[in-house]
Formats: structure tokens, sequence, C-alpha cells
């Protein structure tokens, strides 16, 4: 590996940095996952800064993947691909967008798709998906008060 190589790729490590495939999204669907499952929402810089080490030199590139009316794009191919993901998860239903905290959110209304998907990776559910309201007589707060 020469040294100028490393100019090329900065941030790729190793020996393959040639080899990296194009991110697609079926790339960035486990992240997105992941991030959810672990903080219940997620920034679109996060999924950038997870999966930038694992691009290769042309995800990279500012307004190297131009329109189809040719005019060329203030973000990088990521950017791109990981704005579609988004809006298949928002289009599904899996996330919504909280503008106070700007950040993909996990809606209690998919709570069967994200238990899903922790079931599937033996993880756990973001918590603000399971408070359920307490509907019986004696709630456990209350008995733990009266216990000697």
């Amino acid at each position: 590996m020469d040294l100028h190589d490393s100019e090329l790729a900065p941030s790729a490590v190793g020996a393959l940095i040639d080899d990296l495939p194009l991110v697609s999204p079926a790339t960035i669907r486990p992240y997105l996952i992941a991030i959810v499952l672990h903080r219940g929402a997620v920034a679109e810089h996060e999924l950038v800064a997870a999966l930038t080490p694992h691009c290769s030199m042309c995800d990279l590139k500012v307004g190297g993947w131009s329109t189809q009316d040719g005019a060329y794009l203030d973000e990088t191919r990521l950017e791109l691909v990981i704005g579609e993901v988004l809006g298949e998860f928002v289009q599904n239903g899996w996330l919504r967008y909280n503008e106070e905290q700007e950040r993909w959110v996990a809606p209690p209304t998919a709570i069967r798709f994200w238990v899903t998907k922790a079931t599937e990776l033996n993880a756990s559910v973001p918590m603000h998906l399971l408070k359920i309201p307490d509907l019986s007589p004696f709630p456990l707060s209350t008995l733990a008060q009266t216990a000697p």
C-alpha cells in the first residue's frame, strides 16, 4: 500500500479499501434498527457517523451523484441513501420525525415491528414503547409503600 492511498480514502482502514461495495438501503437498515433499539430515536448524522468507516470513497464524495436533470447535489451518496431508508421507515409507520428533538423516533403505534426486530436480534425494546398505564386496582407503587 502506497502512502498516497490513505489520502484517497481517509475513512477506510485495511488492505481491502478498493473492494468496499457501494452503500445500499440493505446496508443501512441494520445500523438504523440497532440505534433505534438502543435509544428509541436516531438522527441522520448518527447514521452517517456509524457508516462512514465502512463506506467506499465513492459514497463519501459530495456532489458526486447527479440527478436526472444534471444538477449536482450538495450531499453525499451515503446521505442520499440514508434519507431514502428513513423515508421508507416513515412511510411504513415504523418511525416518525420529532421536530422538537430533530430526530426520527419510534412511535408507540409501531410496537409490533420493533418487538419483532428486538426478538430477532435478542435485544431489548425501547422503554418509551413499553409504557403501559397501570389499570389494576392496586398499583405496584402503592403496594411497595405499604409493605414492611
